[in-house]
């Protein structure tokens, strides 16, 4: 019986051991899947933590790591955080989780985009997205890999009329890097509607979306960019964008929720990434606003 009891204690310590070196290994940020360690703190140079955009140091790609792992656990410092699922970007099927996209993806394989999509309930109420979380941006800090990236805000909406709709946005770079952002008043409103869907005002309680009527251009080849659309945002520094739609549907009064999907360019070469006076800045941001249209 002492023997079988001296064999248990053992089995029980080196399990604790096991799982103690398993948590001691998930230094830094780092994704695991199937008790394997996909991506560690070693492998990017940096999170853009404004569209959670992962970028892979040189020769390192995480594309063929994920055809198959189907989901994943993010950890932070050994402390697990949250879990999602990968999925191929074309799927109809979108779980209430956060998604890393498989191959083809928007970005380049040099870019790990880790997606939440806010489920907006009838009465306008979203679910926390278990991405922004502190003791990740703490772990990011403690590596110097965390990066602030681009903010926006609707300052205001103005609609006295359905030929005359004005959105104003405050964007701002909140980061060490200089930026290029897509600039609607270089490349134009229809070009840059290609990129966005736009201002959307939704009535939650009667559930009707009014949108605007714009036309977008599509650029030649699809996935072309040209730098003559961007336009620079220093480090600190808020610049005013304001859209004005002068064919939109026709709303009637009430309280609204105003969104926004503040657009940056996706397929650009890891190498045209640092340009003359900034980085070129990917990744989308969603803005919401409530407004009352008297």
């Amino acid at each position: 019986m002492r023997i079988i009891n001296s064999f248990l204690l053992f089995i029980v310590f080196l399990t604790i051991s096991c799982e103690k070196n398993k948590t001691d290994s998930l230094d830094g940020f780092c994704i695991v899947s199937n008790n394997k360690v996909v991506l560690s703190h070693n492998d990017f140079e940096y999170y853009d933590y404004s569209s959670h955009l992962i970028y892979m140091k040189n020769n390192k790609s995480f594309a063929n790591d994920i055809e198959e792992i189907g989901s994943f656990t993010v950890y932070a410092d050994g402390v697990e955080i949250y879990s999602g699922s990968t999925l191929p970007r074309a799927s109809s099927f979108w779980p209430f989780e956060p998604v890393i996209h498989t191959q083809p993806s928007f970005y380049g394989d040099y870019i790990i985009p880790i997606v939440f999509i806010q489920i907006i309930d009838s009465l306008g109420n979203s679910l926390p997205d278990p991405r922004e979380d502190e003791r990740i941006v703490e772990t990011l800090k403690k590596y110097n890999q965390f990066h602030s990236g681009l903010s926006c805000e609707i300052n205001s909406v103005q609609y006295s009329s359905p030929n005359n709709v004005g959105i104003e946005l405050q964007l701002s770079n909140n980061d060490s890097f200089d930026y290029y952002y897509l600039d609607p008043d270089k490349m134009g409103i229809n070009l840059f509607h290609y990129f966005t869907n736009g201002l959307l005002l939704r009535d939650f309680f009667n559930k009707k979306t009014f949108t605007h009527k714009i036309e977008a251009i599509h650029p030649e080849p699809w996935d072309t960019w040209k730098i003559e659309w961007l336009s620079v945002i220093k480090s600190n520094e808020t610049k005013i964008i304001t859209l004005t739609y002068d064919s939109f549907e026709n709303v009637t009064p009430g309280e609204y929720k105003a969104t926004f999907v503040f657009p940056g360019l996706g397929h650009v070469n890891k190498e045209d990434i640092q340009q003359n006076n900034g980085k070129i800045w990917l990744g989308q941001l969603d803005v919401i606003k409530d407004i009352t249209i008297e």
